[in-house]
């Protein structure tokens, strides 16, 4: 006990006190350069106001990407991250208080819709899968051999990302994988083509993805040609990055599934169909009662778990919490709704302060081809939210310049929907990816699944350009 007590008060000497210390003097320097306490030479007056919030948010992204070399928990990375941003918006800028207000309860607001969207669709498949609901699905797929496998599974993503919210195809499409695959590394990398795949099959539709959507919205695309330009390159892009994995397995290599449990566990609880497909078709149908009702999804994955949960209830003891929707939330890992919290947050803070918007101009303004521009804001999609990105591209090229479904515009949309898939932390499916399996980290991502999403995304940008070249684009 001594020596244990010995070696805490070392590691809070060695580690906590100079993390602190270096913390809190991050803190001052910023304000200090903030403030003009503190010069900068290449840092004009009215830039220093807005570099503590920067270098903040790069600093804090930087340390999440170094997760296991710092072991620094993401989430508790990601809090700290979104409260500084917005700190230093309140200490920095001239806003008043009622300004700043209405801006942090706005983003406050966005972002909460995501986290309760997010925690819905965890504790809807936590129930699912109590009741060993994900069986019924992996009894049915016959593959045996991985690169069968991983076939099924990219397209199957792809189909159900074109109806379906790509947050929510990504945390079925993971579940089902760690229900059907053992090998670790295999089920990682099947993982990250579902995340390409989801992107991939969100583009193309006017529901897939929300920035799709929001072009939609806002006019820039319309349905029937939105569905015949983009479906091809979507293709292509599924092809790339599951090609691209296809080529890199051995052919014959067989994949193995968990082992079976002792047989008196096999017996599927009551309730077990009723519970996965009504759970499943619930999901599926949240665009649907979004459309009818004009409420928010996140309302509607709550009302498909307020129902689960009444399902539950009747079918099972009320002091049973295998099955119930108490249980279900006790098991849910309430760290990726933080994280989700924390990264969201302080993306916001660039927005509302009008950072992002600021860099798409400048990058429209150095780059003289609206194509490169577009593919560049798919690759900027990948280190920041693309949905801030999208709005910036909105407000950048007016429709009286650039008409409804112009070539620019399904160049963005693709790229906006399929670039967050080049790193994990581009797009809320990527991030429910890492969330959901513990081994996957920023530099693994980029090792293992980026080489084969910037093929997929290539394929598909070509893709699209040949098409505009031969004249076959809907307008």
């Amino acid at each position: 006990q001594a020596a244990a007590a010995e070696d805490v008060g070392g590691e809070v000497t060695r580690v906590v006190i100079p993390v602190l210390l270096a913390f809190f003097g991050w803190i001052c320097i910023m304000y200090a350069i903030q403030h003009s306490l503190i010069s900068l030479p290449f840092l004009a007056t009215k830039d220093a106001l807005y570099f503590p919030i920067i270098a903040t948010f790069i600093a804090g992204y930087a340390v999440i990407v170094l997760e296991e070399q710092t072991e620094i928990n993401k989430a508790a990375t990601a809090l700290v991250l979104g409260v500084l941003v917005w700190a230093f918006v309140g200490t920095g800028l001239d806003l008043s208080p009622k300004e700043f207000e209405t801006d942090i309860k706005t983003t406050l607001e966005d972002v909460s819709e995501v986290v309760f969207f997010l925690l819905g669709a965890l504790t809807i498949v936590e129930i699912m899968d109590a009741h060993k609901g994900f069986d019924i699905i992996t009894k049915a797929i016959s593959a045996t051999k991985a690169r069968d496998l991983l076939v099924v599974v990219g397209v199957l993503t792809f189909v159900l990302s074109s109806v379906l919210n790509n947050l929510t195809v990504v945390i079925v499409m993971v579940s089902l994988m760690q229900k059907l695959v053992k090998d670790v590394e295999f089920r990682q990398r099947l993982g990250g083509v579902i995340v390409v795949a989801s992107n991939a099959g969100g583009a193309w539709t006017p529901i897939g993805d929300i920035t799709t959507t929001m072009l939609y919205i806002g006019g820039q695309v319309t349905t029937v040609p939105l569905l015949g330009n983009l479906i091809f390159p979507s293709v292509l892009c599924l092809i790339g990055a599951v090609g691209y994995e296809y080529l890199r397995m051995d052919g014959e290599t067989p994949f193995e599934r968990p082992a079976s449990t002792e047989a008196e566990d096999d017996r599927p609880p009551e309730g077990q169909a009723l519970v996965f497909w009504g759970g499943l078709i619930g999901m599926i149908t949240v665009p649907v009662f979004t459309a009818v009702t004009q409420c928010p999804p996140w309302s509607g994955m709550m009302l498909v778990l307020g129902l689960l949960g009444v399902i539950t209830s009747l079918l099972h003891e009320p002091d049973d919490d295998r099955y119930s929707l108490k249980g279900a939330l006790a098991r849910v890992e309430v760290p990726d709704a933080l994280f989700f919290l924390g990264v969201l947050f302080a993306v916001g803070g660039l927005e509302r302060v009008g950072l992002l918007k600021a860099f798409a101009i400048q990058l429209s303004s150095l780059v003289p081809s609206d194509a490169i521009v577009a593919v560049l804001l798919g690759f900027a999609s990948a280190v920041v939210d693309n949905v801030p990105l999208v709005a910036a591209t909105q407000g950048m090229y007016d429709l009286t310049a650039h008409p409804a479904n112009d070539p620019l515009w399904n160049l963005i949309t693709y790229c906006a929907a399929t670039g967050g898939s080049l790193l994990v932390i581009g797009s809320a499916a990527g991030v429910a990816f890492m969330g959901m399996e513990k081994g996957v980290s920023f530099g693994w991502y980029t090792a293992n699944i980026a080489p084969a999403a910037l093929c997929g995304y290539f394929f598909g940008v070509g893709g699209i350009l040949a098409q505009q070249a031969l004249g076959l684009t809907l307008g």
